[in-house]
């Protein structure tokens, strides 16, 4: 009688770990450093509002060894414009990602314009 109970708590806890590894709330929506360089669909770029929402909403499972890093993996500027289309498809055409929550209007916004400016970095 005890084997069912602790194949029971070990399903459990690996359903707990798995669920919390990539949960809804991954972060905070990326915010302009100052107010005086307001991120705007104009002046958009990686290094200024790209890399800190792939990071907040997308590495905790496209980071090596996370559950979502056999589609694609997040490294950096390379890595996020290498896989662009994949990316603006699965985000932006399709809206299959982020797989546990959504991006703000207002990023989903900065980001179609960040494609359409061709992925600038800086």
């Amino acid at each position: 009688m005890k084997r069912p109970i602790i194949l029971t708590l070990l399903v459990s806890l690996l359903i707990s770990i798995l669920y919390s590894s990539c949960s809804k709330n991954q972060g905070e929506e990326p915010q302009p450093q100052d107010e005086n360089n307001q991120v705007t669909a104009s002046n958009v770029s990686y290094e200024n509002f790209v890399g800190s929402l792939i990071q907040n909403k997308c590495s905790a499972c496209h980071a090596s060894g996370g559950e979502g890093a056999s589609q694609w993996t997040f490294s950096g500027y390379t890595s996020v414009k290498d896989n662009g289309t994949r990316i603006h498809n699965a985000v932006l055409v399709t809206g299959i990602m982020p797989k546990v929550g959504s991006l703000s209007s207002n990023e989903k916004v900065l980001l179609k314009a960040w494609f359409d400016r061709n992925m600038p970095e800086k």
